[in-house]
């Protein structure tokens, strides 16, 4: 089947127009700044004229940053009435993971997936991908729905999945062999997956031979250390690509990977002072999301990437904003503190911070060394984390299991009334 044949079915059968506004994005990715800036500005006046005709609740507010923030709560007790009676095209039914402390319910219509798609593939294009190549996709159900339909489209889009939920060494091994074999250009999925992966080659001091042009790396932060593995293990550029689909927040990082390159034609950001990510999806039509807390903590750049894309720059994605470490004092730390503490250390490959009420354990990745190495790296590391917070235990361990999600997405700092009660740390069996 040609190619553009193969993108026209996939677009005929969603009802969206993803190749076409890949093609759009491509040229507005390269307007100046004060020509996002304008257009923006045009479509968030749009937008607000449509919400206050078509949701009572706003209808006397007098200009959109006089809007209240919303979040996931809010969404969920005020669903109907943020619905658009005006929107007549297919509505698609969303649903996110409660991996941070809530499920979000809401819908889309076809102009969001549109978007969506588009945005992933132009952030794939940024680390060599051409429509049409073979992907490898290494994620969970977070990133793709099943079902004969979605089954159908990723064969379409020449994507192969490859689950995150199996990271036996039986499975990697087999997802190291397709990746040797199978042609493909692309890989594309969870960080940790894709870490573990590299790891897994690296341990045994291999190098993967393959025909990938580049890696993305999505849904979790991507480290120093991560990155260089990952390039170490398979000899091609890692990328990191960022999203928040209920906000309409797509942002990549471009062929130099300084920064994350925002697509503002979909979404109107704001940054608080505080570093809360605040967005509007421009493209929903059939549902009001507006001023949407993400949940996630950025720093802007406020300059333009040499690469002369003129698309708002992220320096840096800190994290969520439930990832705050509080002990029973009061006394709290966000986790970008121990992504700080353990960057620098490259022995270091992937960390966890897991805490409750009494305790608080740290478990360490890195290379097998003696008990008395390991001792004298968790001195300093203890040390420090002790002057910050004040547990009952605070306890340093090395290469223990992660605590996983039901999604198989790593979570840097697990707050243990947010999961089973089988992990509770004071429960000896979870006692390193």
């Amino acid at each position: 089947m040609g190619l553009a044949l193969r993108y026209r079915l996939i677009d005929l059968a969603r009802g969206t127009r993803s190749v076409a506004l890949l093609a759009t994005l491509r040229r507005q990715q390269f307007a100046s700044e004060s020509q996002l800036a304008a257009s923006g500005r045009d479509a968030i006046e749009r937008y607000f004229a449509a919400l206050r005709k078509a949701v009572p609740r706003f209808r006397d507010v007098a200009s959109f940053h006089d809007l209240p923030i919303i979040d996931k709560r809010f969404v969920n007790e005020h669903r109907d009435e943020l619905m658009n009676p005006d929107y007549r095209g297919k509505t698609i039914r969303k649903k996110t993971g409660g991996s941070t402390g809530e499920p979000l319910v809401y819908y889309t219509g076809t102009q969001t997936q549109s978007y969506l798609w588009a945005g992933l593939m132009l952030a794939w294009e940024a680390a060599g991908y051409r429509l049409g190549d073979k992907v490898a996709s290494l994620a969970g159900s977070a990133l793709y729905g099943t079902g004969p339909k979605q089954t159908l489209y990723y064969q379409l889009l020449n994507v192969t999945l490859m689950s995150a939920f199996d990271m036996s060494a039986e499975r990697m091994e087999q997802y190291a062999a397709q990746l040797s074999s199978g042609g493909y250009r692309l890989l594309y999925g969870y960080a940790s997956a894709i870490h573990r992966l590299a790891r897994h080659l690296l341990n045994q001091k291999r190098t993967l031979k393959t025909k990938l042009r580049g890696i993305v790396c999505t849904a979790e932060m991507l480290t120093p250390p991560m990155r260089t593995d990952i390039q170490a293990a398979f000899g091609v550029p890692c990328h990191s690509q960022y999203g928040c689909h209920e906000a309409g927040v797509s942002a990549f990082e471009c062929e130099l990977r300084n920064g994350f390159h925002l697509l503002s034609p979909r979404a109107h950001v704001e940054v608080l002072a505080d570093g809360r990510l605040i967005s509007t999806d421009l493209s929903n039509d059939a549902m009001f999301l507006p001023r949407y807390n993400t949940g996630d903590l950025v720093r802007m750049s406020g300059r333009l990437c040499p690469c002369g894309r003129g698309l708002p720059l992220i320096d840096e994605i800190i994290g969520r904003q439930n990832d705050i470490v509080v002990d029973p004092h009061g006394g709290a730390v966000h986790s970008e503190f121990f992504t700080h503490l353990f960057r620098e250390d490259l022995r270091i490959h992937a960390f966890q911070v897991s805490f409750d009420r009494h305790a608080l354990v740290v478990n360490l990745h890195l290379p097998a060394k003696p008990a008395d190495e390991l001792a004298a790296i968790a001195k300093p590391y203890r040390d420090r984390i002790a002057k910050s917070l004040q547990f009952e235990t605070l306890r340093i361990v090395f290469n223990q299991p992660f605590i996983a999600q039901a999604n198989s997405k790593h979570r840097f700092v697990v707050r243990l009334d947010q999961v089973a009660s089988e992990h509770a740390l004071d429960s000896e069996a979870a006692t390193p």
